[in-house]
C-alpha cells in the first residue's frame, strides 16, 4: 500500500541518520495518560504499563538508587517509587513541562529532577537501577542509545526499558490516526527523509523523531550490549525488557 511504500522509501533514505528529536521534545512532553484514552489502543498501552510494573517487581527489588532517563510526566517514575525500595530517585528529561508534571505526580523523600539532554554530561552517578521507558526509540541509534544507558548502571545493577517496535507498525498507526491520517504522516516522513538525505543530515524536521526496530533485531542488540538479558516481553506493538550489567566494558 502507499503508506508502506512511503515508509520503506523513507527508511532507505535515512540509513546512517539516526533520529534526533531533541528540539521537538524540549518544546512539549509525551502525554501517556492522553494516549491511554485512545479507544482502540488503550488495552495495548495498559498492557505495556503492567509489563513494566511486572519487570520492576521481578528485577528492581535490590535497587537503592534509580535513574529514569526521559521521564516524561513521571508516570513510570512514580511506579519506581512505589514498586522498588529505592531511597534516591533521579529523573531526567529535556522537557521542563514534563519535569514540572513529574514533580507534581511523584511523592518520594529523595527525588531529584534534572532538565537535560540525554547525550549531554548531566553529572549523574551510576545507579542500581536505570530505566528508560517510552523513549529509547526517540533518542537515536538503538545500539548507541543502549550503550549509553548501560554506562549509567552500577556493576551488578539492572536496566529496564521498553521499545515501540516496528512489528505491526502500520496497523498501529492506522488505528491511532485513521487510514488518511497515517498516509499523510508517512508522506511527511518521506519528505523529511529527502530533506535529511539531501542536506547530509544538517536539516531535519520533527517528522523523523522515532527509530522503529523489529523486536527480534532489538533483542539481538540487547544481547550484544548487556551482560545478561534477564527477561523480554514481546507484545503486538511494544516490547519490555530487563537486563543486567556485571561490570567492565562489554560493547
Amino acid at each position: 500500500m502507499l503508506a508502506e511504500l512511503f515508509a520503506r522509501s523513507g527508511r532507505a533514505l535515512l540509513e546512517g541518520f539516526p533520529p534526533d528529536g531533541r528540539e521537538y521534545w524540549a518544546a512539549r512532553f509525551w502525554d501517556r495518560a492522553a494516549a491511554e484514552q485512545h479507544v482502540q489502543l488503550r488495552p495495548e498501552f495498559l498492557t505495556q504499563k503492567e509489563t513494566i510494573a511486572d519487570l520492576l517487581r521481578a528485577h528492581g527489588q535490590d535497587a537503592k538508587s534509580v535513574i529514569e532517563v526521559a521521564c516524561g510526566t513521571g508516570e513510570f517514575t512514580e511506579m519506581a517509587a512505589k514498586l522498588t525500595p529505592a531511597v534516591e530517585i533521579t529523573a531526567i528529561d529535556i522537557s521542563a513541562e514534563g519535569l514540572a508534571r513529574t514533580a507534581q505526580r511523584v511523592k518520594h523523600d529523595d527525588l531529584r529532577l534534572v532538565e537535560g539532554d540525554f547525550w549531554a554530561d548531566n553529572g549523574l552517578e551510576q545507579a542500581d537501577l536505570v530505566q528508560c521507558l517510552d523513549a529509547i526509540h526517540h533518542l537515536g541509534d538503538l545500539r548507541q542509545v543502549l550503550i549509553r544507558l548501560r554506562s549509567m548502571v552500577k556493576p551488578g545493577g539492572i536496566f529496564i526499558g521498553n521499545l515501540w517496535t516496528g512489528d505491526n507498525f502500520h496497523e498501529f498507526q492506522r488505528k491511532r490516526y485513521g487510514v488518511a491520517g497515517h498516509l499523510t504522516r508517512t508522506a511527511s516522513f518521506l519528505g523529511t527523509a529527502m530533506i535529511i538525505r539531501a542536506s547530509a543530515g544538517r536539516l531535519k524536521t520533527g517528522a523523523y523523531r522515532t527509530q522503529l526496530t523489529p523486536s527480534d533485531e532489538a533483542v539481538a542488540v540487547l544481547r550484544s550490549v548487556f551482560d545478561e538479558v534477564l527477561e523480554v516481553r514481546k507484545e503486538r506493538y511494544f516490547m519490555g525488557f530487563a537486563c543486567r550489567v556485571d561490570g567492565g566494558p562489554r560493547p
